[in-house]
């Protein structure tokens, strides 16, 4: 299995919704809203790298009020 933590950018006001779809999505196995830089991070775990970019590319890029992503795979020591 691949994991990797997904840093989402939102616009102002959509942040509680993109939570909402993302928990909606089997993949992401958590979604918490941070300070800082980025308005969110998810965790999502998939069989591969291709995998993972499907489900960013169509799934997560969709959700209204998304504004920018920014991908970060887990590597193996």
């Amino acid at each position: 299995m691949t994991v990797c933590f997904i840093f989402l950018k939102t616009k102002a006001g959509f942040l509680e919704s993109i939570i909402d779809n993302l928990n909606q999505i089997p993949e992401v196995l958590e979604a918490h809203a941070v300070t800082g830089g980025i308005d969110i991070i998810a965790k999502v775990e998939s069989k591969d790298i291709t995998t993972i970019s499907k489900i960013v590319l169509a799934r997560i890029h969709r959700i209204d009020g998304v504004d920018r992503t920014s991908t970060h795979i887990v590597t193996p020591l």
